[in-house]
């Protein structure tokens, strides 16, 4: 495995269980739609949208949405998932460069780790350009220095008490333990910012920031962003 582009183009266990993949989207659309302008009608991005499984919920609030993903694969299937539901377009790499100027807003939830550090400003430069002016880029996951693995099962168990399914929890970091996600998070790392650095980071790519009182979705540990574009 060389990439994480790769690993999630293919088969993954990142949900343990339906109950999981239902609460873990309830509540990371619910957070999103919060940190968002209170309007219907946005052309919103999802970058890095994975299998977005969250789309129609937040379709549902009255925006058109449009999908992107870096994996062809993952491209193919979010396109057969939502093929004529006219709320929701899934856009390929040649969509994305002549959208500039396109969105309303844009959201990145659980991506920044896996963006190389070196590639993150021209990631950023990139939301710039997509943005219409005042347009608002909302980040999620954004994983901390100081907080690894320990943090994550935390989250993990407390979000399955919570939401009932701590049984398939711990099945499921029985099984992640040795699956493919931990060796090739070993292998090919994840990167991580502070606070004040990676609202320095958005500052320098144009956007006035702040950072969100709480992060976007049921991983506490990690820190969520606000910025518009300026």
């Amino acid at each position: 495995m060389t990439s994480w582009t790769e690993f999630w183009g293919g088969k993954h266990s990142i949900y343990v269980s339906p109950r999981h993949v239902e609460a873990h989207f309830r509540r990371l659309t619910e957070d999103l739609a919060a940190a968002l302008p209170h309007q219907a009608g946005l052309r919103i991005l999802d970058y890095g949208s994975g299998d977005a499984l969250g789309a129609p919920s937040l379709a549902a609030f009255g925006h058109q949405i449009a999908l992107y993903d870096a994996s062809a694969e993952v491209q193919a299937r979010i396109a057969r998932r939502y093929d004529g539901d006219p709320r929701i377009a899934v856009l390929d790499d040649r969509a994305l460069a002549s959208s500039d100027g396109s969105f309303d807003a844009i959201i990145v939830s659980s991506v920044i780790q896996y963006i190389p550090r070196d590639a993150l400003p021209a990631t950023i430069a990139r939301w710039r350009r997509l943005l219409v002016p005042h347009g608002i880029l909302v980040i999620a996951d954004v994983m901390r220095p100081d907080a690894g693995m320990a943090e994550d099962v935390a989250d993990l168990l407390g979000f399955a008490w919570k939401e009932r399914f701590l049984s398939a929890a711990l099945l499921g970091l029985f099984r992640t333990f040795f699956s493919d996600y931990r060796r090739v998070r070993r292998a090919l790392g994840l990167s991580r910012y502070t606070g004040q650095e990676f609202l320095a980071l958005l500052a320098a790519g144009g956007f006035q920031a702040e950072a969100l009182p709480q992060n976007p979705g049921p991983n506490c540990h990690r820190l969520g962003f606000r910025g518009t574009r300026a």
